[in-house]
């Protein structure tokens, strides 16, 4: 079986021997010079589709999306606010593999013990606004309802399209992954530690919402169709 990230790659032996020496002579490294190699080849055949490609591996319009939702400082002004979340797989702290409905059956095990339970990720690197969770965590104090919607993605076990949803009771964020100063979450992550950590209780299965009734509050982008992309695992959506 191919290792991942490794190729074979068959050229003549004079070519390859010249390759030897050249980058034995500029001191360069084979993945370096090779890197740079692919990369010219593809730019120079299709400048186009090295440009499309590029901004999709670089999930730039995913970038674009975070961005704008960090940036979003509209009020919270819907009856219902809600929260997105893709899942794809997760590990827990011996290194076993769960697919996005396992992922969720812990948090449900785990609700049951106490009647909440406390769900983290990381999707967002910069972690949300302390404004956004000050706003957030008002509302709910409030009365207004809060909800995170659960996509299970289709490599995960689901088909890219809302599967689960639970009431929010509160949110924290940090700058830094920090650990809950409880174990109130599935043992399975014990000692983990994220940058977005939130409260849950009523997780169940969601059969009427769909992703392509929402858009991203931030930007008005079709939901459904930057789940397609791989380009939102964690944001703020509305109703269309």
């Amino acid at each position: 079986m191919p290792r991942k990230n490794y190729m074979t790659i068959n050229a003549h032996e004079t070519v390859q021997q010249m390759f030897d020496e050249f980058v034995s002579i500029k001191e360069t490294q084979k993945t370096i010079a090779l890197n740079d190699m692919l990369e010219m080849y593809m730019l120079a055949k299709d400048e186009d589709l090295y440009l499309e490609l590029k901004r999709k591996y670089l999930n730039v319009e995913g970038v674009k999306q975070m961005l704008s939702d960090r940036d979003n400082e509209a009020p919270l002004t819907s009856d219902e606010l809600f929260l997105f979340m893709k899942l794809g797989f997760s590990y827990d702290n011996k290194g076993n593999e769960y697919n996005g409905h396992e992922t969720i059956q812990a948090y449900i095990s785990d609700e049951a013990i106490r009647g909440y339970t406390w769900f983290s990720t990381q999707a967002l690197y910069y972690g949300m606004s302390q404004k956004r969770v000050d706003e957030y965590n008002k509302a709910i104090r409030m009365g207004k309802k809060v909800t995170l919607l659960f996509c299970i993605g289709e490599k995960a076990g689901g088909e890219n399209d809302i599967a689960y949803k639970a009431d929010v009771l509160e949110i924290l964020s940090f700058k830094q992954p920090s650990a809950l100063s409880s174990n109130d979450y599935p043992s399975l992550w014990h000692g983990e530690t994220a940058r977005i950590w939130i409260k849950l209780k009523n997780i169940q299965e969601e059969d009427l919402l769909s992703a392509k009734l929402f858009e991203v509050t931030s930007t008005g982008a079709d939901l459904q169709q930057v789940i397609n992309n791989s380009q939102y695992h964690f944001g703020y959506i509305s109703l269309k």
